[in-house]
């Protein structure tokens, strides 16, 4: 019953997730979108560390991680973000909220799962306007690139094990473009459709080792080799007579034929290591490079924007006071928290976009007695962007929430 429930939320979810906007930063506009996938509600509350990989929770960062699953795990994650913008010319407030993934992840033998699963990981949602006696401009966008993929893990040695993950991502924007002047009769709209398509590879390697003093040390690596994206785009160009309220009214609309052109998704490698006491706390601190991309699709991309190679930094840990306690529930809790400081790849304006974000957490235990079932919260607050140029400075708090639920398959029965 309970994997027949499950399977049919994973199904609606499915239906429901891709039409939600999942950012509202107008920093989405280049590129091809805004990056908002950081992993699991509980890595996104350790900074999104992705080094450290248990028997119970899926790591969608690190395939060699899906070695350690010892039950089948169902994830899902939901995210909610208030934006707060401010610049030289006034401030704004924005909010997005979305599903974060969907996946399973199976266990097949005592060292080797696979998972498979849903991840909306780049996401474009913005709207950017100026309206002067001279002139009116208006730009929006939204959409996002999806992943649909499939991951092995397996462990190698006693200290040892690798993983990769199949991608294949997908996935539609929007942009639209309008421009008009007062001496003018009518303004322009161009509006660009694109569909995104193409396949990826991520490949892991994790090392973990337990002390003789019973204290646990473990590293990673994770690669991303540079793929191919093919968009297919179509162009719709139309003049248009600003009424009063600032609405457009088109005509004159003309479709240009469908055009393709190769994208790239950057190369991108995460170095980590950690330290601690199994059950008990853990601490990682982790480095990622990825290469500058050249993915800018938006034929108005302005010619004060430029991509360069981008860095990140992150360290968080876990606490759990005491994770068999009987007398008390917050015992068993797990808390999380962690740091990261990230540069963004964007200039603008020769001012590099960077961000950070401070975040914390919790994993509820959820069902009855000798359940590994947890509901998982996380907070952050962060900032990007910046004042400088003449550029936007935002502040963000973000809400996650995530259930992830355990079961036991390929297990045979010792009676009938």
């Amino acid at each position: 019953m309970t994997r027949s429930i499950l399977t049919v939320l994973f199904l609606f979810s499915i239906m429901g997730s891709w039409a939600q906007s999942r950012t509202s930063s107008p920093y989405s506009f280049f590129g091809l979108g805004q990056q908002t996938f950081r992993g699991t509600i509980e890595n996104r509350s350790m900074a999104g560390i992705r080094t450290y990989s248990d028997s119970i929770h899926l790591n969608l960062q690190n395939p060699a991680g899906y070695s350690k699953l010892r039950l089948t795990s169902y994830s899902i994650g939901v995210n909610h973000t208030e934006t707060f913008a401010n610049s030289d010319n006034g401030s704004e407030e924005y909010d997005a909220t979305s599903i974060e993934y969907i996946s399973i992840g199976v266990p097949v033998s005592p060292k080797t799962a696979f998972g498979f699963g849903l991840i909306p990981f780049q996401s474009v949602g913005y709207t950017i306007g100026n309206f002067e006696p001279e002139r009116y401009s208006r730009f929006t966008g939204n959409g996002s690139l999806n992943r649909a993929y499939f991951t092995l893990g397996h462990q190698l040695t006693k200290n040892i094990s690798i993983g990769a993950e199949f991608r294949y991502n997908f996935g539609e924007e929007t942009n639209s473009s309008s421009i008009a002047f007062s001496n003018i009769e009518f303004g322009t709209n161009e509006v660009n459709e694109t569909d995104l398509s193409g396949i990826s590879f991520n490949l892991a390697l994790d090392y973990d080792k337990v002390l003789e003093d019973g204290h646990q040390i473990h590293a990673s690596f994770v690669y991303q080799p540079e793929s191919d994206i093919t968009a297919k785009n179509v162009s719709r160009l139309s003049t248009f007579i600003l009424s009063g309220d600032l609405s457009e009214n088109l005509f004159n609309t003309r479709v240009s034929d469908e055009t393709r052109q190769k994208l790239k998704l950057p190369q991108e490698a995460t170095i980590g290591i950690g330290y601690g006491l199994p059950l008990k706390w853990n601490l990682a601190a982790e480095y990622s490079l990825r290469g500058s991309s050249s993915a800018a699709s938006r034929s108005f991309a302005p010619d004060n924007s430029e991509f360069t190679d981008a860095a990140s930094y992150r360290v968080g840990g876990f606490y759990i006071p005491n994770y068999n306690s009987v007398s008390s529930y917050w015992d068993r809790v797990v808390y999380r928290g962690g740091a990261r400081f990230e540069e963004s790849g964007l200039r603008l304006n020769g001012e590099d976009i960077t961000e950070f974000g401070i975040s914390f957490g919790m994993g509820l235990p959820v069902g009855r007695g000798g359940s590994f079932s947890n509901a998982n919260i996380g907070f952050e607050y962060g900032q990007r962007g910046t004042k400088n140029a003449g550029l936007l400075k935002e502040d963000f708090i973000s809400l996650s929430i995530g259930l992830s639920l355990n079961d036991r398959w390929f297990q045979k029965r010792r009676y009938n």
